[in-house]
């Protein structure tokens, strides 16, 4: 029996599970934002958000504190060289489950991404949620002067890309949505950019809008916050928006946009491939600078909405199938899903049909209703 006990107690310990591999808490830093720019001879400047938390009230009422974040910063032939150097500048442990914000500067995303995104499908420690924006200015910089409300700047970005309350004008990704699409034919890659708001010396407060369009891993242009809308839309990332028309001159009516729902179809006739987008909503009278009488003049204000939106669906795709050659709507893919074997023989040459790709637009909104005011 004594050996049996000690055989068990011994098989006990043995399950016992140890901490030899485990890092102290007061050894790690947590990384908020990760921000990438070019520098020279194609190596890669990486800067690196840390959160630095305040420390305890000071006896008799003072206060001690540090800054709530810090920034560190190295260059590297890749990510993972630059951020072991910084490691060595923090003396501690990068913990980057927690980042919130992978921060591209605009010229490395125009010089091309492949060479270094690499990083991120390795590093298992990474957050694949986290969001991705493109920096008007230099990442390094936006990091440095952003100021905003919320302590950590990242902080803020995170919680205004994944609020209910932004705006429709913007789009949002993150990193396992972005990663893909850098090297995918059929939908390829948009992320929302950030600069700055107003300058205001050192220190400037951030806008995100606009939206940088990627025809595989390099960025080749900007939708406007209208076009950006519309892609939303068209993609099924959005169901309302906003739009201002002109009656006349100094004539104008704002609409509140809802129940958006858009099909994209391709159609394949005697071998002419055309797509066919189908958008319907309704729309709510904002404001107006004129007076309307919503019996009389619903109809006029219904045929006035609908032709400048389709105007501008339109131009919305011209401009990123023919001046950009890139499929940001995703409408390979839809050709994909609906007849496979077409899709097999025309996507080598893909940037080619999407720029003389033929178009077939239909917009229809009605209005419900115009405020209390007729």
């Amino acid at each position: 029996m004594k050996a049996v006990k000690a055989g068990i107690c011994l098989m006990a310990i043995m399950l016992i599970s140890g901490c030899w591999g485990q890092i102290n808490f007061d050894q790690l830093t947590v990384v908020s934002a990760i921000g990438l720019d070019p520098d020279k001879n194609g190596m890669v400047r990486v800067t690196v958000q840390l959160s630095n938390p305040t420390l305890p009230v000071a006896a008799g009422g003072g206060s001690q504190q540090r800054r709530p974040f810090v920034n560190y910063d190295a260059v590297g032939i890749t990510i993972q060289e630059a951020i072991e150097r910084i490691q060595h500048q923090a003396k501690k442990s990068l913990f980057f489950p927690q980042t919130k914000i992978v921060l591209i500067g605009e010229r490395l995303a125009r010089r091309g991404l492949d060479d270094h995104l690499d990083y991120f499908w390795r590093e298992m420690n990474q957050n694949l949620n986290s969001y991705v924006l493109v920096s008007r200015m230099p990442a390094r910089l936006a990091l440095d002067t952003a100021m905003e409300l919320e302590a950590v700047p990242a902080d803020e970005w995170r919680k205004y890309l994944e609020g209910d309350w932004k705006r429709p004008l913007q789009v949002d990704i993150q990193m396992y949505q972005f990663l893909p699409r850098l090297n995918q034919i059929g939908h390829q890659a948009v992320s929302p950019g950030i600069g700055p708001f107003n300058k205001s010396g050192k220190s400037e407060i951030m806008e995100i809008g606009d939206t940088a369009v990627f025809k595989n891993d390099r960025m080749v242009g900007w939708l406007s916050g209208e076009e950006s809308q519309i892609v939303n839309w068209l993609t099924d990332a959005s169901h309302s928006g906003s739009i201002h028309t002109d009656l006349a001159k100094e004539e104008s009516v704002s609409f509140s946009l809802h129940s958006i729902r858009a099909q994209v179809t391709p159609v394949l006739r005697n071998g002419q491939l055309s797509m066919k987008v189908r958008v319907k909503g309704e729309a709510e009278v904002l404001t107006a600078t004129v007076p309307l009488h919503y019996i009389l003049e619903n109809a006029m204000l219904r045929d006035v909405l609908n032709q400048q939106l389709e105007s501008a669906v339109e131009e919305t795709i011209d401009k990123v199938f023919r001046q950009y050659g890139s499929d940001v709507i995703g409408f390979g893919e839809a050709l994909h899903r609906s007849m496979p074997a077409e899709w097999r023989k025309r996507k080598i040459n893909w940037e080619k049909e999407l720029r003389s790709l033929d178009t077939d637009i239909s917009v229809s909104f009605r209005i419900r209703k115009s405020g209390l005011l007729h």
